[in-house]
């Protein structure tokens, strides 16, 4: 069974859905999927509902990884001060977003997105390859910002990968770890209007239908 290889770091709102969604278990699934699965302690601390909140500790004693800044043992102070340096970046980033949004008429968001900001910040500095998050601006920002990774000194740096819910649904099918029937209900559950998407990538993608 494939997976999409390297750390990923994940974003509550995909911690939310997972709770959410009750037919089949997609903390499972996330599992399946991903190599190695972090928490950054700001997404943590952002779960307000105390089922999510339930889930993910229990998937922290199974496996999953904690990754708290403050924590003195996790991070020494030089490499703290390295992990702010990247969060100025983000941050950077994030604004420039914001002021190229009023450039372009576009609609701004009206949240903080600290753990956002912060679940990159820990990607460049863990060399964590993947942020699982449905929020689509990340992708905008980690393109225009030039947010990379290094995994290897050997090798060149690369931009981080952003999963979307869309993209989580899309691998899962494609890497036969779910069934595209399963999937479906899933997606159409939580985002009825990305089903059409979906079913639109796995035409491009699959040699032939799978049920």
């Amino acid at each position: 069974m494939k997976k999409r290889k390297g750390k990923v770091l994940i974003d509550s709102n995909i911690l939310i859905f997972a709770t959410e969604y009750k037919i089949i278990n997609i903390f499972q699934l996330i599992d399946a999927l991903y190599d190695e699965v972090y928490i950054h302690k700001m997404v943590y601390d952002e779960l307000l509902l105390n089922e999510v909140k339930q889930n993910v500790d229990a998937k922290l004693k199974d496996g999953w990884i904690l990754f708290d800044p403050d924590d003195e043992v996790t991070l020494s102070d030089d490499i703290y001060e390295i992990y702010n340096r990247y969060l100025v970046d983000v941050k950077q980033g994030f604004d420039d977003q914001n002021e190229k949004k009023k450039r372009e008429d576009r609609p701004l968001k009206h949240t903080n997105d600290l753990g956002e900001m912060h679940c990159l910040a820990a990607a460049m500095l863990l060399g964590a390859s993947i942020i699982f998050s449905n929020d689509y601006d990340i992708r905008e920002i980690i393109q225009d910002s030039k947010l990379c990774i290094t995994v290897d000194e050997a090798e060149e740096s690369v931009l981080i990968q952003h999963d979307t819910l869309l993209d989580f649904c899309c691998y899962l099918v494609v890497f036969e770890i779910e069934t595209k029937s399963n999937v479906r209900k899933f997606l159409k559950a939580i985002q009825p209007l990305k089903v059409s998407g979906l079913d639109e990538r796995l035409k491009q993608l699959l040699p032939k239908e799978t049920s």
